[in-house]
């Protein structure tokens, strides 16, 4: 399924003019009475529309005199300088473990997740969980999808994820060790063949051929978008946000939909420096909020808030099945804490009546086997 939505390329092109007209005022609103900086760091694709929403933030009257520092990178890297000292008083990370890391060095508060009901966009005339703006997950202030990149007019003709491991397809996609994105990417060509009723062994033999096409793995996932369009690959694993800010900055590439794909969960938490800074709590607020996630909507984010998916869904692609889409509580209904040692621990263990399928460190195995991350 090819991606045209000239609606939403319209509203995105519209958002990235906007923030390149907000970026360049002053950070301190004139006649502000004080001014308190939010630390922000982030993976290395949402650092466009983060710059967007900060500026949005200091023209209302919650962000007056509100300044902003910001680091965006590799998910994986932002994560381990924030462990090591990185000033922080908001992380927004590819994936869940990255948060889980942040937690078990004392870094983010236990019940970060929960943050939303305290501090986040909710419904106060509904009481506890119920009051959850987001679809399933807690904590998860975007999501996206897993796309396909092109080059123009499609010349290999890609649009399943069976075209990917035709002779002379050469993917890029980033690499496991750094990125979340690498893992989202990895994570939705697996499950993409568990839509198709394939079994996980099977599952598992795709994804060894679809790593043995990848000729490139940077860092992160606007490092593999960089090398594509350097002219390394021709079909490129990305975030479907990333991929539309490519587009619409009139970069010569195509948008592919693959049939089935994984849904993209990317969370935020306040810090333990972050729930005592007001500023932060208001700006983590702010971005729950209809105009916030209106911003990350235009912006190719499909947003978690319901009032503005509603709005917005249509200028997405949709699925023919539900059973295509998949989500990492489908994978294993104890989600990351699971799948992340299953999928890309260090240790790799084979079941007694099976050598070449791996219970766990699949992706880790794989990447190995096929000499890549050695």
């Amino acid at each position: 399924m090819r991606l045209h939505s000239s609606r939403l390329r319209t509203l995105l092109g519209a958002a990235m003019g906007s923030a390149l007209t907000l970026s360049a005022v002053t950070m301190v609103p004139a006649g502000a009475a004080s001014t308190t900086n939010v630390n922000v760091v982030g993976y290395s694709v949402v650092g466009p529309v983060t710059k967007a929403l900060e500026a949005s933030f200091q023209a209302s009257a919650a962000g007056q005199g509100v300044t902003f520092t910001n680091s965006f990178g590799a998910s994986d890297t932002e994560t381990n300088n924030v462990v090591n000292g990185q000033a922080a008083d908001i992380v927004n990370l590819s994936y869940e473990p990255n948060i889980a890391t942040l937690v078990k060095a004392s870094k983010v508060p236990s019940n970060w997740a929960s943050q939303e009901l305290t501090n986040g966009h909710v419904n106060p005339a509904l009481k506890g969980k119920k009051q959850q703006t987001v679809y399933p997950t807690p904590g998860i202030v975007t999501d996206s999808v897993v796309v396909f990149v092109v080059r123009p007019n499609n010349p290999l003709k890609i649009a399943t994820w069976g075209d990917l491991i035709k002779p002379g397809v050469q993917l890029v996609t980033p690499n496991p060790l750094t990125s979340g994105s690498a893992k989202w990417n990895l994570l939705a060509g697996y499950t993409s063949q568990l839509s198709l009723g394939r079994k996980p062994a099977q599952a598992q033999n795709y994804l060894k051929s679809l790593i043995s096409h990848t000729v490139a793995q940077p860092t992160s996932g606007s490092a593999a978008l960089s090398t594509f369009l350097a002219g390394t690959g021709n079909v490129l694993l990305a975030y479907e946000d990333d991929a539309l800010a490519a587009n619409t900055a009139g970069e010569a590439v195509e948008i592919v939909t693959p049939p089935q794909t994984l849904l993209i969960e990317n969370p935020i938490a306040l810090t333990t420096s972050g729930v005592t800074n007001p500023a932060a709590t208001a700006f983590y607020q702010f971005l729950y909020s209809a105009k916030g996630q209106n911003t990350y909507s235009t912006f190719g984010y499909r947003s978690v808030l319901k009032s503005v998916w509603a709005r917005t869904k249509n200028a997405f692609p949709s699925f023919k099945k539900p059973s295509y889409q998949w989500t990492i509580s489908k994978i294993n209904k104890n989600g990351w804490s699971v799948v992340d040692p299953t999928f890309f621990g260090t240790s790799v263990v084979f079941p007694s009546n099976d050598s070449q399928h791996p219970s766990s460190g699949i992706a880790t195995y794989l990447e190995q086997f096929a000499g890549k991350n050695t």
